[in-house]
Order: C-alpha cells, then structure tokens, then sequence
C-alpha cells in the first residue's frame, strides 16, 4: 500500500459505524511515535496547541510512523490555524480544532481542510509530501476528499449550546469533547463526578448523536471504553505519551521498592 494514498483507518471505522480507539502525542518526540504506532492503534493526535511542537516536529513524527496504517492526526491552536495547510500537505490525515463554538468557526476549519469548491485549501498536491511530493497528484485530490478528517472540538458551555448550528456545516465529521476545558468553562475545573458537569456533558452527546455527526471523546475515571460506547462514541482516546511513559515508571519503582 502506498502512504500517499492509504485509506483513513478512522474514518473507515466511523463509516462502518465501528468505534475507532487513539491516543496523543504531546512529548514531540518521533520515537515515541515509533513505539506508539506498534500498538496497533486506529490513530494518534499530534498536537500542537499545548506543546512547543510545530509542523518540522509533526513532519518527523510523521516519517516515524512510517508505512503503520494507523491514522495520523493533528490538533492545532486554532479553527483557523495557519499550520493546517503545511500539516495537511506533509501527510496528516486529519485535524482536530479546539474549542469550536460557532458554525462560523467550524466553517473555517472545513474551509481549511478541504479543496475547492468545498473549501480554500490551497493546491499543492503536484508537489506534496502527502501526494508521493507529486507522484500521486492526479489522485489525490479525490483521495483527500474522502479520507481527510475533520474534528471540532467541544470545549466549553457555549460550544454545547452551540452543537446544533455547527453540525449544519458540512464538511465537520466528528465533535470531540474535552472534558477539562468543559469542566472549566463552568467554573469546574477536573470535577467530572459534579452533577453540573455531567449534565453539561451528556447535554453536549445528546445533541451531537442527534445531529448525526460521529462522537469523540476521551477515557475518565468511571467512564471507561464500554461505557462510552454504550453512550454512543465512535472515537475514543485511551491516553496520552507523558501519562503512559509517568504511569509506568511509578509502577516500576512501586515494584523495585516492594
């Protein structure tokens, strides 16, 4: 299978109303997405909101995930990121916006990802990385139109009031809820048992399973894998590269020290 123009394994499980596990690269660190692509999961988000990571980094995370079918994904700063075309064009497969709260927002998120008339992405294929640097670029276009994911994100009590008029932008393909930053906006940070908090969230499932976008959203204590697939999500993150590599070394020096 050519890299260029493999399928993405994500959005094949979404269509096929399967749900798709991923994690988060925050430490930059090709290797560790090395490591991580051996896991044998659907995806991984390199992100580049909280991190000094930029498209240099992403690029070589990217080649160190090599010819693995997992699904690489990218979470930028913003809807209207100026890393979404650089990243798109170096081969990632998808974006993640944070904190989208308008059909405005995620108007320009699409309008990013996508080629015209979709959307304003420029036309570099006849050059790109993510086309076989123009190896592939009378297919690619058609590729990318069908297998370029595009995420926004709820982050906020506004972004779940919201849901309704963002969903009716075509081109979104999933919602993914951040659970800290929701429970933040409501002057709760890291409180996911507080009733206040949890009727926001299943607020925010309800209306995005009833707008018929693919839900996303992350593993919490007490809301693990069977749950949330009970409660609809078709993409889960099961965690992130720092919280794997700290968790294991506690339990090693736990074991040394018994």
């Amino acid at each position: 299978m050519n890299p260029s123009l493999r399928p993405n394994r994500v959005l094949h499980k979404l269509r096929n109303r399967q749900t798709a596990r991923g994690a988060w690269l925050f430490m930059g660190s090709a290797t560790v997405a090395e490591v991580m692509c051996s896991a044998n999961l659907d995806a991984l988000i390199i992100d580049l909101e909280h991190t000094p990571a930029n498209p240099d980094n992403a690029l070589d995370q990217l080649r160190a995930a090599g010819r693995s079918d997992t699904t690489m994904l990218a979470r930028v700063d913003a809807a209207d990121s100026t890393f979404i075309k650089p990243l798109l064009d170096a081969g990632v497969e998808g974006i993640l916006a944070p904190n989208v709260e308008s059909a405005e927002q995620a108007a320009r998120l699409v309008a990013a990802c996508r080629y015209p008339p979709f959307g304003k992405r420029g036309l570099h294929y006849t050059v790109s990385r993510a086309a076989g640097w123009g190896e592939h670029a009378a297919a690619f276009e058609a590729h990318a139109a069908d297998n370029t994911l595009v995420v926004a994100m709820i982050e906020s009590a506004a972004g779940v009031a919201a849901i309704p008029e963002i969903a009716r932008v075509d081109g979104v393909d999933m919602l993914f809820f951040g659970p800290l930053d929701l429970s933040a906006s409501i002057n709760m940070a890291g409180r996911y048992d507080a009733p206040e908090f949890l009727e926001l969230w299943h607020e925010g499932e309800r209306r995005c399973l009833e707008s018929g976008l693919a839900l996303g959203g992350t593993l919490l204590p007490g809301h693990g894998m069977a749950t949330l697939i009970e409660r609809g999500y078709r993409f889960v993150t099961v965690g992130a590269d720092v919280a794997f590599l700290r968790r294991g070394l506690l339990a090693q020096l736990q074991d040394a020290s018994a």
